[in-house]
């Protein structure tokens, strides 16, 4: 949080969170990545990182897990995907749900006119296949042109698997 003193402190991560009710309960992280093009450059095209949960901490059994992807130009142009997180024009802590299809597809980012708002960001943008979700963005920002994500690329999908084995 480039404005607010950057990285935090801990994160608590809520599943399902409605309102003030947890659930499937939550889990508290200090284990933060991100790409130096983010952090010290602040470049729109490298804004994504991950939170990694403890290893105790196995929401995926419950809810189940998302999948990554990095798909071609011509598989993402068109995509439906959908969008879900917890909107700050919404009452707090809900989660709200909208899909549409990719409308423009550059080598780093994804755009739609999907709805979103203000605390979306780092929300998954997936698609379904075969009964399963697999990220393909990772929403970033609105504007009046489309709302968008950075895209999973090759590069994006190596740090994420690092990140991710890293606390294996």
């Amino acid at each position: 949080m480039h404005k607010h003193g950057g990285w935090a402190k801990s994160i608590e991560v809520i599943p399902g969170r409605n309102g003030a009710s947890k659930p499937f309960g939550s889990c508290k992280t200090s284990h933060f990545h991100s790409v130096k093009g983010w952090t010290k450059s602040k470049k729109r095209s490298n804004d994504y990182g991950a939170i990694i949960l403890p290893k105790n901490c196995k929401f995926g059994n419950k809810v189940g897990y998302f999948g990554y992807a990095n798909y071609n130009f011509f598989s993402l142009l068109g995509l439906k995907v959908n969008l879900s997180g917890y909107p700050g024009d919404k009452p707090a802590g809900t989660q709200w749900w909208h899909c549409r299809r990719i409308k423009l597809v550059t080598p780093r980012t994804l755009v739609y006119n999907i709805d979103s708002a203000g605390g979306q960001s780092g929300s998954p943008v997936w698609k379904y296949k075969n009964g399963k979700r697999y990220v393909v963005g990772i929403h970033t920002n609105g504007s009046s042109l489309g709302n968008s994500a950075t895209r999973i690329t090759s590069a994006v999908y190596k740090n994420l698997k690092n990140w991710k084995n890293k606390y294996k």
